[in-house]
């Protein structure tokens, strides 16, 4: 019982992956996607309730948490790439992420992704993308996601150049300043 939140974890680590092979919007995307999301909310919320929150799992679940929006982020990128512009600015974003990344890795000799709340904004996002482009023109679900994620990206990019030591639970910019 002790493993159960990272158990949880892992199986979205493993599983999103292969939202690659499935059709995007199809009933066997959306079971896969639907699980992958649930188990990132249940994760975090059983290991919370039942005090097994650790060093280990917060960063099991950054890694899952960027395998299940890379996946669902992939699955719909010949979809964006349509327009230049949007292509530019998911480089963009990327680029601002990876240089984050970067940083923080020369700084704290570890990955350093922050559980923020745009962080957790841009990742609830991404996750309901698919729900998303049901309901809204996809020029304003992009239009607001980017925004975000580029703000996002940014405040995490900060975050990591003031850091003087990695604390991945960090919710914002604001405590930079305490």
């Amino acid at each position: 019982m002790k493993q159960l939140p990272n158990i949880i974890t892992t199986s979205r680590l493993i599983l999103a992956p292969l939202l690659l092979f499935l059709q995007p919007m199809s009933g066997w995307f959306w079971l896969l996607y639907s699980y992958c999301f649930l188990s990132d909310l249940v994760d975090g919320l059983l290991a919370r309730r039942m005090n097994l929150t650790s060093e280990v799992g917060a960063l099991l679940d950054s890694f899952a948490d960027v395998s299940f929006f890379l996946a669902v982020f992939l699955s719909f990128l010949p979809q964006l790439l349509e327009t230049q512009t949007i292509m530019v600015w998911i480089l963009v974003i990327a680029i601002i992420r990876f240089v984050s990344y970067l940083i923080g890795y020369v700084k704290f000799q570890s990955f350093s992704s922050l559980h923020t709340w745009l962080n957790k904004a841009v990742g609830f996002l991404l996750c309901i993308f698919p729900l998303l482009l049901i309901v809204f023109h996809e020029r304003i679900v992009v239009l607001i996601l980017g925004t975000i994620a580029t703000i996002s990206a940014l405040e995490e990019l900060l975050i990591t150049i003031l850091a003087k030591k990695l604390d991945r639970n960090q919710k914002s910019i604001f405590e930079s300043f305490k």
